[in-house]
């Protein structure tokens, strides 16, 4: 078994007010729209001005976000850097491709096209803290973020120490428009997931990363393990790698204090989720996460973010919650994430 992660610091930009990294659903910032727009801070108070002009907003988001996790885990440098993307710096690819058209293809200035590669978040986070260790980027759909977890995890068994990973993603106007035409999108204005009533999904934008160590000390709460699985044709398969998952790790459902689903809003791509919702509902305190922050390939990151602080808190916000808790205490946290209906994944928080 892989060892323990343990998460030192962490750094949220998303469509709620997480740059504050005191905040804790004082207020949620409700989105009457088909999708989610990140609220961005002032970058100039993380990042060089210099440096800033240069960077598309993915870039600015995924470096404000680790430095905001750096900083709270008091640390300059790290063993490793795992950065996750689906879409990569997608606006600077549009902006280049725009350009090529535009110009028909002469005269073209390369920054646009040098900063639209998936692994530019990475790299510009490395040259900032001037980390020449391991540094790499998941392209791997709804698994890239997991994707970081595992990849950290096994670094430790290696013998490093420390490990900064994040997931990062943007959406353009263009790519609104796009899925828009596709009929993806939906406003779902009540933000009820769990009830399974609507098609098309909310999209979503943000960057989360947290700084890991591989022992307890300042760790606001421990990763305990990762899991994955593609494609399950029948609920029952989901529920059967989450207890085989938890299992692994000693425990068992009925021992889990909350239960935090990643659920889409379209009622077809989260009917796996909403019939386990339904069968463990009676049993465990249930609640879910896209309808703050969106659907987008690293929303899991967003989750995680949320699962460490409410067992840093220990306190399940009214705004997560599907049904009633008197939960006092909250000790385990596993996150059950759906992308498409295509990638699950399972993630084992706790108390350190």
């Amino acid at each position: 078994m892989a060892k323990k992660a343990y998460i030192i610091g962490s750094g949220c930009i998303s469509p709620q007010n997480t740059v504050d990294n005191n905040w804790f659903f004082e207020s949620v910032v409700s989105h009457e729209s088909d999708h989610l727009n990140a609220i961005e801070p002032s970058y100039k108070e993380y990042i060089n001005p210099n440096m800033l002009r240069r960077m598309g907003r993915a870039i600015k988001m995924g470096v404000t976000a680790a430095s905001i996790a750096t900083t709270e885990a008091k640390v300059e440098n790290v063993d490793g850097t795992m950065s996750g993307t689906g879409l990569g710096c997608f606006e600077d690819s549009e902006r280049f491709l725009l350009a090529l058209l535009r110009n028909e293809e002469q005269f073209l200035t390369p920054t646009s096209f040098i900063q639209s590669t998936h692994n530019t978040v990475g790299s510009q986070i490395a040259l900032i803290m001037k980390c020449h260790n391991y540094n790499h980027t998941y392209v791997h759909r709804g698994f890239s973020f997991e994707s970081c977890i595992m990849d950290a995890m096994m670094s430790f068994d290696e013998g490093k120490h420390t490990a900064l990973i994040g997931g990062i993603e943007e959406h353009t106007p263009i790519y609104i428009d796009l899925n828009q035409h596709a009929h993806k999108l939906d406003s779902h204005i009540d933000h009820k997931y769990f009830e399974g009533k609507d098609l098309g999904i909310q999209m979503g934008e943000g960057a989360a990363f947290f700084v890991l160590s591989d022992t307890n000390k300042n760790a606001s709460s421990c990763i305990d393990g990762i899991s994955m699985l593609y494609k399950p044709e029948v609920s029952k398969e989901i529920l059967l790698k989450a207890t085989q998952f938890l299992k692994q790790h000693n425990t068992s459902l009925e021992n889990i204090d909350l239960v935090l689903f990643g659920l889409s809003g379209d009622k077809d791509l989260d009917k796996h989720l909403l019939d386990i919702i339904a069968g463990i509902s009676k049993t465990n305190a249930v609640g879910h996460f896209k309808h703050l922050c969106g659907e987008y390939h690293t929303a899991g990151a967003f989750g995680t973010w949320l699962a460490n602080k409410i067992i840093q808190k220990q306190n399940i916000p009214d705004a997560v919650k599907i049904n009633l808790s008197n939960k006092t205490s909250v000790n385990t946290v596993l996150i059950i994430n759906g992308y498409l209906n295509i990638n699950y994944s399972f993630t084992l928080l706790s108390k350190c």
